[in-house]
């Protein structure tokens, strides 16, 4: 898989919306899932008791693991970026290899209490006899179980939005899209705390949302290029050829007609 990363400033009327809320990267928000972890750390430390360190270490670990996968998918996210796939022909807009691997890391670190709280109960460890204590891990773990079969099952659709000559597939777990370019109708960015790529089919078509995650791109960007090739026909053979070639034909055009 070979990569391209660009972030040209494509000319476009349209109102740029922020890829993050309010523009900033939400950085508190990692800090404020870390702060949860001071409790199950105090209760580890604080107690002799074998079996209820065991699962608060685990917790912690699950907490501190939750806080860094945050921190991991807000760092691919960047304004104007778009990462294209050059090992296919068309443009690829390609989502990072941290959008697909992080939800399943995740439902791995939901799983570690309940791990955790079935070698208390086989090993019979001294813990705190608590219902809500000794059950919470398990619907963690049910939790975590649940997060990894969805993702799984989400992988067999493809993965961001492939451009070509023919038409438009793809946006994992965002809705599919597998169209002609004759069946949009529509192509826009939607309104809301983050900008949204939004594709309407023709007709009672679907409507489709995507944000930056889904597409490992700047939705203002990726609707710019789509609205692109689907107003200009002629323009799509292009997508026969390498994608970073192709959007390097977008951006020299859209600049030739603001001029």
């Amino acid at each position: 898989m070979a990569i391209t990363r660009m972030s040209p400033r494509l000319p476009s009327t349209d109102p740029r919306n922020p890829v993050f809320p309010d523009g900033r990267r939400p950085s508190w928000l990692v800090a404020v899932v870390g702060i949860f972890a001071v409790l199950p750390v105090i209760m580890a430390v604080a107690d002799d008791r074998l079996g209820l360190r065991l699962v608060m270490g685990a917790l912690t670990l699950t907490i501190v693991g939750a806080a860094v996968c945050l921190h991991v998918l807000f760092s691919t996210i960047q304004e104007r970026l778009l990462r294209v796939d050059d090992s296919v022909s068309g443009i690829w807009f390609r989502p990072a290899p941290a959008a697909t691997a992080v939800p399943f890391v995740l439902g791995g670190l939901l799983l570690l209490p309940a791990v955790a709280q079935i070698v208390v109960d086989v090993a019979h460890l001294a813990t705190m006899p608590s219902f809500l204590l000794t059950r919470a891990p398990y619907a963690l773990g049910l939790l975590g179980l649940g997060v990894i079969a969805v993702n799984a099952v989400r992988l067999r659709e493809p993965a961001g939005l492939h451009l070509t000559a023919e038409g438009l597939r793809g946006i994992r777990g965002r809705g599919r899209v597998d169209w002609g370019w004759d069946e949009l109708a529509e192509v826009g960015v939607g309104a809301g705390p983050v900008a949204k790529l939004t594709l309407v089919a023709d007709g009672a078509g679907p409507r489709v949302e995507a944000p930056m995650l889904a597409l490992g791109s700047d939705p203002n960007q990726v609707a710019t290029v789509v609205r692109y090739f689907r107003d200009l026909p002629s323009a799509r053979e292009t997508l026969d050829g390498p994608g970073g070639v192709a959007l390097r034909g977008v951006d020299d055009a859209l600049r030739a007609r603001e001029s």
